[in-house]
């Protein structure tokens, strides 16, 4: 079936007509999400695209959230400003997954066009906005598709909402020493509901690098290492209400780099929510807490003399993201532990937000640190020269870290009205 958004531009060709007024009096509109720009631009030519959201009359927030389905649904809110203070408008756009970027790009900036004359139309600006419907149109406008009564339609087959994924990619690159191959394949299977959501995501990933040196005889010797890892990971999460959910949880796998012939996990879960789980793409507050077991067969004896071993173990996660017109905010806590012994145990702590501080002013600052007392998979033994060079095996370590930081500034003519992509 086409899409909502095909359906809904087929249907309506929308133009506003601001050519009669002054260039002083077009609507200053800030747009903020996911959106192309240049080609917002070249299609909202009647507006004023401001740089700065404290000029603008018209403020255009978009955030975007993924669905089970694996297509997108954007969440728009128009917020009028200055003379068009107490205007606000609120609606979505769905596009699915057989959509390409172009087609998403051309639907949000159409569902825009139509949501600014929304929000127009109760103000003086009214007189100047015009909506046009295709005259092609107008009897499938008129009817809804309830009543569609096309016989010769075919018939779709009804996968009751469960959704299927391949994917795969190849990477091969080589140079005169060195030569690196890289393999990801893999499905997803989705199926998702109100109540419930199950996912199951197989994977395969193989590597290999080859390091060509020359030996104390000027010979050339080729130096290779490799990582693979075969894994399926399954859950089952049964929806309780606004703010609870559970859910089962299990995965196998095989990781050469982590030292796993084959490590399986299984564990029940339970989540809350302090927000309501219909404010998803604007804000999100969760805890979520795992116990489960897991059992391990290593590919070599490890550092606790161990060639298997089967554990209890318990997670707590706390995540909060904030999708707001000021930016975006997130930071989450993750503590986890073995049952038989709390001293193997990790923590670690992850914060990143982009916020615009003042006009023209944005700053990005990310960054997290982990204490890692876990790594019980670790082999026994020193790794050699070769493995740590090449990557080729976990090393130990106690903790990790990492620290990011940007900033924009932007200033100048506060319109940005031209499309310029000449060299």
């Amino acid at each position: 079936m086409p899409s909502i958004f095909c359906r809904f531009s087929a249907a309506f060709v929308f133009m506003l007509l601001f050519a009669s007024l002054h260039a002083q009096n077009a609507i200053k509109v800030f747009t903020d999400g996911p959106v192309d720009r240049a080609m917002m631009i070249q299609q909202l030519n009647y507006v004023d695209h401001i740089i700065d959201p404290a000029t603008a009359q018209v403020h255009v927030f978009i955030a975007r959230q993924s669905l089970g389905s694996r297509g997108l649904i954007y969440k728009y809110s128009l917020t009028g400003k200055g003379d068009l203070e107490g205007n606000q408008l609120a609606f979505d756009l769905m596009c699915d997954n057989n959509m390409t970027g172009i087609e998403i790009d051309q639907a949000i900036i159409s569902r825009l066009e139509l949501g600014l004359a929304g929000l127009l139309a109760g103000t003086v600006y009214a007189p100047h906005i015009g909506i046009e419907i295709g005259e092609e149109m107008v009897s499938k406008v008129a009817v809804p598709d309830s009543l569609d009564t096309d016989e010769d339609a075919p018939e779709e087959f009804d996968w009751n909402n469960w959704i299927f994924e391949v994917f795969g990619n190849l990477r091969y690159r080589t140079e005169s020493f060195r030569t690196n191959f890289d393999l990801n394949t893999g499905l997803r299977i989705d199926r998702s509901t109100p109540e419930l959501r199950i996912r199951i995501d197989p994977r395969y990933s193989y590597f290999t690098q080859t390091v060509t040196t020359t030996d104390e005889d000027g010979e050339p010797v080729d130096n290779t290492s490799f990582r693979e890892r075969i894994a399926i990971w399954a859950s089952v999460v049964k929806s309780i209400g606004d703010h609870w959910s559970v859910g089962l949880f299990t995965s196998a796998e095989h990781h050469s780099f982590i030292n796993v012939d084959l490590g399986t996990w299984l564990a029940p879960a339970i989540e809350y929510s302090f927000f309501s789980y219909d404010e998803v793409p604007f804000k999100e507050f969760t805890a979520a807490y795992r116990i489960g077991w897991v059992h391990n067969r290593y590919l070599e004896e490890t550092v606790f003399l161990e060639t298997q071993e089967s554990l209890g173990r318990h997670l707590l996660d706390i995540d909060l993201r904030l999708r707001q017109k000021w930016g975006n905010l997130f930071t989450g806590i993750s503590a986890g532990a073995y049952l038989n012994d709390i001293d193997m145990n990790r923590f670690s702590f992850d914060a990143r937000c982009d916020v615009r501080v003042l006009k023209g002013l944005s700053i990005n600052v990310g960054g997290s640190y982990e204490i890692i007392n876990d790594q019980i998979n670790l082999p026994r033994g020193e790794a050699s020269l070769e493995e740590i060079l090449l990557g080729q095996t976990q090393l130990a370590t106690n903790f990790q870290a990492d620290l990011r930081f940007g900033l924009s500034y932007t200033f100048g003519s506060p319109f940005n009205n031209v499309v310029n992509t000449r060299l």
